[in-house]
């Protein structure tokens, strides 16, 4: 019976070994499945700030195309400013000669077409007579003494000025009012 007396200990201690492989084997499933919550949480986080990203570049690429686009447009608007320069000139010289009405008019159906053209394009001109002076948009060519105008206020426009969205291709050259200052204070 020794030999059996010696063996229930051993069966004991086998026993609670196993108990505390269990516990322990218990304790690391719960540690996995923690870990595991956090790398989800982890790779939810990773998987948000790249759709973020995502849409924030998607945002950025579509300003810099719609930017490329009006720049493209813009170039190609300047190299038929001459022409729309010479056409304006034209219908003015024309209302102040005797010249037949056929040519006024057929100058006027291509300025008009022409102004068709640029509105599809989305370029606009800029309105200067009567604004006053602003040098982001106006380029003084001349100033001259008028009376019954502001000082700064532009009294004549001797080019449009011309926009594609918020970039500006011409500012418009103009002849700006100033006022005698002693004449002013009376």
């Amino acid at each position: 019976m020794n030999e059996h007396e010696k063996n229930p200990p051993d069966d004991q201690e086998e026993d609670e070994m196993n108990s505390e492989d269990q516990i322990v084997a218990s304790s690391d499933e719960e540690t996995a499945d923690e870990s595991i919550g956090d790398d989800q949480e982890f790779l939810v986080l990773q998987l948000q700030r790249a759709r973020a990203e995502l849409e924030n570049f998607r945002r950025r690429t579509l300003e810099e195309r719609i930017v490329f686009r009006q720049r493209i447009v813009a170039d190609v608007f300047k190299a038929f400013l001459p022409v729309l320069d010479g056409l304006t000139a034209a219908l003015k010289a024309n209302a102040a000669d005797s010249e037949p009405a056929g040519i006024r008019d057929g100058l006027q159906l291509i300025s008009g077409k022409i102004d068709e053209l640029l509105e599809e394009l989305g370029i606009e001109s800029l309105d200067a007579v009567g604004e006053d002076f602003d040098p982001e948009v106006h380029e003084a060519m001349l100033q001259v003494e008028k009376a019954g105008s502001r000082n700064g206020e532009i009294v004549e426009e001797i080019d449009r000025g011309y926009r594609c969205g918020d970039l500006l291709i011409r500012a418009a050259k103009v002849v700006v009012a100033r006022t005698d200052e002693n004449t002013q204070g009376d």
